[in-house]
């Protein structure tokens, strides 16, 4: 099965990335202009409405103060008519706003005619309010401006201030003014529907680029979404994976499975080889750090170790401390190459002689001591026997060695009346047994025979 580089797959996932990315960019950037321009659109289309509704309603109002004013006489409406006229100016304003937009266009040619037709409509109005005003204000230097620019025919100027405000009231209210300003608004409709239709055209064209621009960026993102779900699923199974395998085992102590990316699995390689050599290695360090390089028995760092877990602990054991007989003579006599050989020779028997589960131990220079586990007081003679055993063949030696015994004391967790620890009494076990003629193996035990202590009595018991 080929392997698969993740390498290679970074580096392509990279460049499909940078592709996408900068395919979202300039989608992005055309979308964003499409939107400004469907924005745009839109305003300018609201825009439209509004500039339609204000010049309606600016000349609606106008005819309005017109009317009010010559049917009152009331000085106020001829002062607002000329304050939308002159100030707030919604007329002027929204056919500047109009003709600007859309100038060039066919529209404004039945916008130009209806701003035509407002001026003759305008010059009406202040006809009829000059008639009107020499009828209901005597003081004609504080009318406004407009209205004493207006000449009167003679006709007019000879009629009486009935005939004024008569003739001022028909100016604004017969079929003719009527019409005009219905000519006036059908004028203004017809330009504004056009006007319009024409911004809703602008709007709706943008709308549909807009629309096709944005199907691109969806897709784009969906594209990318689906990359990056592929690179996903990718590192999952390349690498996620294997990864939580590599942890699982290292937690169990175990070798890699070889899975995953190339580079992974090229690690997981050079790992297990150097994991099955480590074990190796680790092995012999671990058996020189526990056991002593003479004998192969269980150092004294061991034995303290493996003594304080079952102190502390619930099960029965055996405490079994030897020393060989008069091993400073034998040294003298036949050397320490020999004196080696049956140290060597005490640990083997000692080894074969109690189970695998025991824990025979090198704790000084020619003294041993076994932790016998499971072991209880009433078990005495299963530890007398293996110990006269082993004295029998150090005694009677079909190697060539020297003959040799040894000293045993023995101590049981479960003894009666402990003394300061068990070690402390087999070691007065032993001493016990060195004191009377040696090659012999002690109990500590309230049921013994009793014998001294070096500092105290204790009950013992011997056997030679």
């Amino acid at each position: 099965m080929k392997k698969i580089r993740i390498e290679r797959v970074s580096i392509g996932s990279i460049a499909v990335t940078i592709l996408l990315g900068i395919l979202l960019v300039f989608v992005s950037s055309e979308c964003t202009q499409q939107f400004a321009a469907l924005q745009t659109a839109t305003d300018e289309y609201i825009e439209c409405e509004n500039q339609a509704s204000e010049l309606q309603a600016a000349s609606d109002y106008l005819a309005e103060q017109v009317r009010l004013f010559v049917v009152t006489g009331q000085r106020e409406y001829m002062d607002l008519y000329f304050e939308e006229k002159n100030v707030t100016r919604r007329q002027e304003k929204a056919f500047a706003y109009l003709e600007q937009e859309f100038d060039g266009t066919t529209s404004l040619e039945s916008l130009k005619t209806a701003l035509n037709s407002t001026k003759n409509l305008s010059y009406a109005d202040r006809y009829a309010m000059r008639l009107a005003a020499e009828a209901y204000i005597a003081d004609g230097e504080s009318w406004p401006e407009a209205i004493r620019a207006v000449t009167l025919h003679e006709s007019d100027q000879r009629m009486t201030d009935s005939e004024k405000i008569r003739k001022a009231q028909q100016l604004v209210c017969n079929d003719q003014y009527q019409t005009l300003r219905e000519n006036i608004n059908d004028n203004v409709a017809a330009c504004t529907q056009s006007l319009i239709e024409q911004t809703k055209d602008r709007q709706n064209n943008a709308a549909t680029v807009f629309s096709d621009i944005y199907l691109r960026f969806e897709i784009s993102v969906v594209a990318l979404i689906l990359m990056v779900l592929m690179m996903c699923a990718i590192m999952q199974h390349l690498i996620v994976k294997p990864l939580l395998l590599y942890g699982k085992s290292i937690q169990n102590g175990e070798i890699f499975p070889v899975v995953g990316a190339a580079e992974l699995q090229n690690m997981a390689v050079t790992y297990n080889k150097v994991y099955l050599e480590n074990q190796e290695t680790q092995k012999l360090i671990r058996h020189e750090a526990e056991h002593d390089a003479l004998t192969d028995a269980l150092n004294r760092g061991s034995f303290e170790k493996i003594l304080s877990i079952y102190e502390k602990g619930q099960s029965d054991f055996a405490m079994i401390i030897c020393d060989v007989d008069s091993f400073k003579t034998v040294n003298d006599t036949y050397g320490h190459a020999v004196g080696d050989e049956i140290l060597k020779k005490v640990a083997s028997l000692l080894q074969k002689a109690f189970r695998s589960i025991d824990y025979v131990c090198r704790i000084g220079g020619d003294e041993f001591a076994v932790i016998m586990v499971d072991m209880t007081t009433d078990l005495t003679h299963n530890i007398k026997e293996k110990i006269d055993m082993v004295n029998d063949l150090l005694r009677n030696p079909a190697d060539g060695l020297p003959p040799v015994s040894l000293s045993v004391g023995v101590a049981f967790s479960d003894r009666q009346d402990p003394g300061e620890s068990i070690f402390k009494d087999a070691d007065h076990a032993l001493y016990h047994v060195k004191q009377h003629g040696k090659h012999g193996c002690g109990f500590y035990g309230a049921e013994q025979e009793p014998c001294a202590k070096p500092d105290a009595a204790v009950p013992m018991s011997e056997t030679e």
